[in-house]
Order: C-alpha cells, then structure tokens, then sequence
C-alpha cells in the first residue's frame, strides 16, 4: 500500500488515515554542505527513504520531505539555505494543524538532520504552551543508535559527512556519493574554542571549519546496509511505542483546558 501523502488519491487517503491509527509523519532534512563527497540534499535524500521504510513495516502516512530547515552554520559554504527559525516553526505548526484538520491525531517529527534538534525542543514547548488538540512527536537523528554506531566505527569523530553518514548515503544513493573526494583525506577536530561549557552559537563552526567530520573515506556500503537497517528498526519500535503513547494525549488536553 501506499503510504506518502503526495501519492495517495481521496479514497486511498481515508483509507491510509484509518489504518495508519492517525498517525503521520514528517520527514525533515536539510539543505547544507555535507563536505565535497555528499550532496546538499544528503539528510532530506537520507530521511525521506527512512520513513518511506518505516512506513512498509508500521503504517503511518508519510508527508513530503521537508529540506528547507535551520543551517545556519553551513551558511559559510555554498549551498546552505537557512530559515529562520521563527518562519520554520510558523510552518511546521501550520502543517501540523493541517494534519489534523484531516483527521491526524499524532504526528511525529523525523528528523535526519542535527542541526534542527535544538529548534524542535523549542517548538515541542510552544505548541505545549498553545494547548494543540493534537500529540507531537520529535525523534532526532540516529535516535537510540549510539551503542550500534559504536560497533560499527572505525573512527572516533562521527555525526557530519562522516563515517558512518557516508555509510549510510552510500547504501541508499550510492548515484549521488563521491568517495574520490575525500580518498586520503581527514577533517581533524580544531580545539581553538577554549569556553567549556559555555556554549556559543557558532560552536559547530569553530569545531568544524570545513564540515565533515573525521574520517569519511572509512565508509562502506556493507557499513551502510547494517546502519539502515538498525535505524528503520529503532524507529518502528518508537512508533508502535507511539501509537500505544496515552500520556501526552491526556497532559495535552490538560493543558488545553488550563488555558
């Protein structure tokens, strides 16, 4: 069956609705530089295929991916679009209040890109404070995969353009990885930031000039297969966990009623 909004027609839609629990989800990536070997799209591309692969295993109806996100940091490498963060959250909220105006009750957050994790906390608690009728979800990237990565890696730097990023590309869209690029070629971590633990807004860039992290040429398709399939069952599990989730709908109607 189908599962992505965009593909489904008006009967196929009521019938997604119901079998789906009313449960929908939205893929959100980026638009930034993943170092000269991935593409701009890279966590959108990557992200999009995940929940198209969660949805074959748990129902959920799958709305188009959304690349145009918060990179601020990427903003000095050609590529990055970045919006504000007013605007991305005034979007999302409209979008989610379009799916429950057709009649989702909970929609989750598939996120493959870091860089809106600290937006998303934000926006879970000015749509708590606005007592939405509807549950929200957030899952940032690689959600409960820290001990698996750790067994895959050969590197110790990972979480940009890396290793195991570049695994992960590699097996879904090996057409857009160029490993030429980073052959022989290592983006060491800068320690020039002395402010721990103090944190700044350009931390990521200080960190990581170039963007990439450690070292990508460490990547490999077998890697990637291994890393996809964790993933997609990592976050089945989440969403049947969801599904069955009763707290945030009773504490969200709480708050809706105290307003």
């Amino acid at each position: 069956m189908k599962w992505r909004w965009e593909f489904l027609t008006v009967s196929e839609f009521e019938v997604a609705l119901e079998r789906s629990g009313r449960v929908a989800m939205i893929p959100i990536g980026s638009l930034e530089t993943h170092g000269p070997h991935l593409p701009l799209g890279n966590d959108g591309l990557t992200i999009g295929k995940i929940a198209d692969m969660v949805a074959q295993i748990e129902p959920v109806v799958v709305l188009p991916t959304l690349f145009y996100t918060q990179s601020y940091q990427a903003k000095l490498h050609p590529g990055a679009l970045c919006i504000h963060a007013e605007l991305l959250t005034a979007l999302l909220e409209n979008i989610c209040e379009e799916a429950y105006r057709n009649g989702f009750e909970k929609i989750v957050l598939l996120h493959g890109h870091g860089g809106n994790t600290p937006a998303m906390e934000g926006f879970l608690r000015i749509l708590a404070d606005k007592g939405k009728p509807y549950s929200l979800y957030s899952i940032p990237p690689w959600a409960g995969m820290g001990e698996f990565i750790d067994q895959i890696k050969e590197t110790e730097n990972v979480g940009h353009a890396c290793e195991i990023e570049t695994s992960i590309s590699l097996y879904l869209f090996p057409e857009g990885v160029n490993m030429e690029a980073v052959r022989g070629k290592v983006f060491p971590k800068q320690e020039e930031l002395d402010v721990s633990p103090a944190s700044t807004p350009v931390d990521w860039m200080a960190t990581w000039p170039e963007g990439p992290m450690g070292d990508p040429s460490k990547a490999t398709i077998e890697k990637g297969e291994k890393l996809v399939q964790k993933w997609v069952e990592v976050i089945v599990d989440i969403l049947r966990r969801i599904k069955n989730d009763t707290v945030v709908p009773k504490l969200m109607r709480q708050l809706r009623e105290a307003k």
